[in-house]
């Protein structure tokens, strides 16, 4: 890299502005940059200088960003140029923002599984391409949540990421590495469906199901430890066939797994398919009415054959696309919290209503005897006794001023946290863009963010927290 006198900003092969460094991945330090020929944003992923002189890990950078030039998918950074600058190579790919999917707490089911689709389908791409000399297809960045960026609406880029320092990136993808990876056996087709499977899991569930002290201890606890079922982490979901999907992916026997990234994204749509699908409308008959002599009589009159009716056809419309389709079918999965509170209700209504009409009685009964009394004359009509004075209690809170609310202000939603703090271990739950949250102490500093000590209902649930304020807006 050269560095002109007008700028002090570097320029590359007198194309590339290099603006920053964004981070260190595995094998690169990535830098943001223009293309000044094209007038746009690009990424320069530059081999990390201390390994400049390993030739092993320097063939595998070459290596991998030839791959990376062979294949094109939405959620795959697109590769413009390589190159080699003062002994080190370097690839040009497309720019990308977003926000990590790392720790930030628990997705719906549809968002996960949307998720996970696409990557499945950008994997299943990459082992198309497989061959002699590439039994398992060409290269694609590792699978974890800290490699996948959320950039749009569901939509999700896999990177080499470049969020950890690079002696922390072993331990972060040691939780998706398959049992027969820890056990020293070549890696199979199979292995990364292992790690979408887990994937899917941290998705919905907001966590990482398998644990070690370390890197070493974690890819080791594979060989021991098995996915737990989504119920444990969420009690209220009831998912059979999620459940049985992420089962089979993450199976520790490589043969009981989905055999590649294709057939798990096909298992994916059969799983799609049979959470939409519609039943048919009953077709009743009209019921027959008696015809009046006339008619009966126009009805015996032979009337020219008439060409069978054929059944009416619906209209075509057009196919909802997999994000709407798949809302629809999870919104309406079976909720049991969702179902006592329903028991609950009609209890309480029952019990009020009989409460009123026993009251009715009373009060019917009464009216009829002093009426009988006062009206032949039997005595002195019986008294209600005076009800002490009452009146309703304050309901106000403490001060008769209205709490402080907010609400939350981000289209990705808001983690709610169990500390005021942003280490990705104290989350509790998201809370959707748009929620109002009432404030109950606050704002305190940490980690250079103020928090609030909140409380929102979720669900039925009255549920406090810390929340940042720098994503909370006063309601009016």
């Amino acid at each position: 890299m050269t560095a002109p006198e007008a700028t002090k900003e570097p320029l590359l092969f007198g194309r590339y502005r290099v603006h920053e460094a964004l981070g260190e991945s595995r094998l690169a330090v990535v830098y943001k940059a223009t293309d000044l020929r094209l007038q746009r944003t690009v990424l320069i992923h530059l081999l990390r200088k201390e390994l400049r002189d390993n030739p092993r890990k320097r063939e595998q950078f070459i290596a991998e960003a030839a791959h990376s030039a062979r294949r094109s998918h939405p959620v795959l950074l697109e590769v413009f140029d390589s190159g080699e600058s003062n002994d080190r190579p370097f690839v040009i790919t497309e720019a990308v923002e977003g926000r990590p999917l790392f720790g930030i707490g628990a997705l719906s089911v549809a968002q996960a599984l949307s998720i996970v689709r696409q990557v499945a389908d950008a994997v299943a791409l990459c082992q198309r391409h497989r061959s002699d000399e590439l039994p398992l297809g060409l290269f694609h960045p590792p699978i974890s949540s800290a490699n996948l960026l959320l950039v749009g609406d569901g939509q999700v880029k896999l990177v080499d990421g470049w969020f950890f320092a690079p002696a922390l990136i072993p331990a972060d993808l040691a939780h998706y590495r398959a049992p027969e990876l820890s056990a020293g056996q070549p890696p199979q087709r199979s292995s990364v469906v292992y790690a979408l499977g887990i994937l899917l899991f941290e998705l919905i569930t907001g966590q990482r199901p398998i644990h070690g002290e370390d890197a070493r201890a974690t890819a080791l606890a594979h060989l021991t430890q098995s996915v737990p079922s989504l119920a444990r982490a969420r009690p209220t979901m009831y998912l059979p066939s999620v459940e049985r999907l992420i089962a089979q992916a993450t199976a520790r026997d490589p043969a009981q797994r989905f055999p590649d990234a294709q057939a798990f994204a096909q298992a994916i749509n059969d799983l799609w398919r049979e959470l939409t699908v519609q039943t048919r409308r009953l077709v009743v008959e009209p019921v027959a009415t008696v015809r009046p002599p006339a008619e009966i009589a126009a009805k015996r009159q032979p009337a020219a054959p008439t060409p069978p009716a054929t059944p009416p056809t619906r209209p075509a419309s057009r196919q909802d696309d997999l994000r709407s389709r798949m809302s629809r079918a999870l919104t309406t999965s079976f909720d049991i919290d969702q179902f006592r509170r329903y028991n609950l209700s009609r209890s309480l209504m029952g019990w009020f209503v009989m409460i009123l009409l026993l009251l009715m009685v009373a009060f019917g009964s009464f009216w009829a005897v002093t009426w009988a009394i006062e009206r032949f004359g039997l005595g002195e009509a019986p008294r209600l006794p005076d009800l002490p004075a009452w009146s309703l209690p304050d309901l106000s809170w403490p001060g008769n001023t209205a709490p402080e609310q907010y609400v939350v202000n981000i289209a990705e939603g808001l983690n709610l946290r169990s500390a005021p703090s942003a280490q990705p271990d104290n989350i509790i739950t998201i809370v959707p863009n748009g929620v109002v949250v009432r404030k109950l102490e606050g704002p305190v500093m940490a980690d250079n963010i103020p928090w609030l000590k909140v409380q929102v209902e979720l669900n039925g649930q009255i549920i406090e927290g810390w929340m940042s304020l720098n994503y909370l807006r006063p309601q009016p």
